[in-house]
């Protein structure tokens, strides 16, 4: 756990930066990856957390010189994907959208929503 304002961000761009910088110069090496998810607890922090995005214009990796130019182009091929948690709820089927909540209700009867 981290306070607001200890540098959590940064932490992250130089996690994301190290294991991709490792992962393209040792390929085979199991320990290092190049593909990234962050999880946020929600939209502004997810807005906020762009700055993890390699090519995003204001990107920390250049901002806080984090990382010397010569290794730029091994930290380009990063895969970073920043999504909200309410990506992974569960949704409706399209075929019960817009119907009634009753009949929602018997259609999705015995479907335990929340199965842990």
């Amino acid at each position: 756990k981290m306070a607001t304002g200890s540098g959590k961000t940064i932490v992250m761009a130089m996690v994301i930066a190290w294991q991709t910088i490792n992962k393209v110069h040792s390929p085979r090496d199991v320990r290092f990856a190049k593909r990234f998810l962050v999880v946020t607890p929600g939209i502004t922090i997810r807005d906020r957390l762009r700055v993890l995005q390699p090519n995003a214009e204001d990107n920390y990796y250049r901002q806080r010189d984090l990382v010397p130019a010569d290794l730029w182009p091994a930290l380009e091929e990063a895969q970073v994907v920043i999504t909200n948690y309410h990506t992974f709820l569960l949704r409706d089927a399209p075929e019960i959208k817009g119907v009634a909540a009753n009949t929602r209700k018997l259609l999705n009867a015995g479907k335990d929503a929340d199965p842990f």
